[in-house]
């Protein structure tokens, strides 16, 4: 019954089903194919698959508070795991680990500084609900570490968390943690801000960010508490520097880089990373896809049928447009997910689109630039850090990229900035 109603409430369907029902009088048995094809497709196949998919055309939100919950009992698994590693976890061997990749020297290694920026969640402003972001994030980066460690990884990485919250002394999360892991904090005591709540957070970040940069390194990695790293994201974070930062493709040859690089996204919303929001990447890979497709099903069409039809460019237009409209549906963000399930080195390399820092890869001096740039620029009403960042490229002609797909997770249900519940449908 909810698939009907689904079907009932899409107006796409509803005109597919008026445009078949115009050309069911046609008697031609390939036209009632292809009738077959995209009735069976898009009023059965499509609907029964993309309903709960994110980002396609008939995903439904449906039941607020049920996917709250359901978002829930995912976090406090996550919770659960985290906790188990902790108590199993071998502290003596950790802080060898964490200072061999500190000391490593190995030839073209680089030095990363991971920072984690991090404040109070909940504190039961809303509910008794503890989402323990931190906890999730430290366990991820920690056993991921571990994994690239065994496997030789090449470049020397420090660990820590920038404490940010206006009462440190009773952030007992940070204050757990900070006996595993460094933090540092930009408050001792009780400190109570009088500038604006966005004011504040760009305040925080340029103090994490400078904070990062005093051992040096070449790169400053820093992620808001509630991105969670993916189990891939080390490997594309070795192919992203070897192939686009330190050095980049020209021809075919690898050559050192030398553009004026700010930043590195590694996640953006995917809700914004759609076919339609016209970045100059999003249509070439909604043709490719459309082109990829239709080959390959009138490749099938003239294997199957194997008569040669007088009409075969008309039947080759329909699988195409049949092509388009099932790429379209699905969403670019599904497919631009596939390349992490295929390899972590099909990730794509191009210009950052506006908003959202959960995860910024800084080179150093780019770092700099950005510390310069945010310190001279006051933040309030719908002009937060990351709309100075957009600033920063547009006045001091820097770049920024975005590798894709999306190498963290957003988990953060519950606001930090609006002491809220964001929408459970976008987290």
């Amino acid at each position: 019954m909810r698939m009907m109603q689904i079907i009932r409430q899409c107006r796409f369907c509803n005109f597919l089903w008026r445009c078949l029902t115009r050309i069911a009088r046609v008697k031609n048995l390939i036209n009632r194919i292809h009738l077959l094809l995209y009735s069976i497709t898009f009023f059965v196949l499509l609907p029964i698959m993309c309903f709960n998919m994110k980002n396609s055309l008939y995903f439904v939100k449906h039941n607020e508070m049920g996917m709250q919950q359901f978002l829930r009992e995912k976090n406090s698994e996550r919770i659960n795991e985290a906790q188990h590693y902790f108590e199993m976890l071998d502290r003596t061997k950790l802080n060898p680990m964490l200072q061999s990749f500190n000391d490593n020297q190995k030839a073209g290694s680089l030095r990363i500084a991971i920072t984690i920026i991090t404040v109070s969640r909940n504190r039961h402003k809303i509910d008794s609900y503890e989402p323990m972001y931190l906890t999730q994030v430290v366990w991820k980066f920690l056993s991921l570490l571990q994994g690239i460690k065994a496997e030789g990884f090449l470049h020397q990485v420090t660990f820590g968390i920038c404490n940010v919250d206006h009462d440190p002394g009773t952030y007992d999360e940070a204050t757990n943690i900070s006996h595993i892991v460094p933090v540092f904090q930009r408050f001792n005591k009780v400190h109570f801000s009088m500038v604006h709540t966005l004011e504040k957070e760009k305040q925080d970040y340029v103090f994490c960010l400078n904070r990062s940069l005093e051992n040096n390194p070449d790169y400053v990695l820093l992620v808001e508490d509630d991105a969670l790293p993916t189990a891939d994201f080390f490997h594309v974070l070795d192919y992203t520097l070897n192939m686009h930062l330190n050095r980049r493709s020209v021809r075919g040859e690898l050559v050192p880089q030398f553009e004026d690089i700010a930043f590195v996204k590694f996640y953006h919303p995917e809700n914004l990373l759609s076919f339609w929001n016209l970045e100059r990447e999003r249509i070439p890979e909604l043709i490719a896809l459309t082109v990829l497709l239709g080959t390959v099903l009138t490749g099938v069409f003239v294997f199957v049928v194997k008569d040669k039809q007088p009409n075969m460019s008309a039947i080759t237009g329909s699988l195409f447009v049949y092509s388009f409209l099932v790429v379209a549906i699905i969403g670019r963000p599904n497919f631009t997910n596939l390349r992490s399930v295929l390899s972590p080195y099909l990730h794509t390399f191009t210009p950052a689109p506006s908003c959202c820092t959960p995860a910024l890869l800084f080179p150093s001096r780019g770092a700099l630039e950005v510390i310069s740039y945010l310190d001279k620029i006051t933040c309030s009403n719908n002009f937060g850090k990351d709309s100075g960042l957009d600033s920063l490229l547009s006045e001091r002609k820097l770049r920024a990229y975005l590798v894709q797909p999306n190498t963290f997770t957003h988990i953060g249900l519950y606001s930090s900035l609006r002491d809220k519940i964001v929408d459970p449908f976008i987290v």
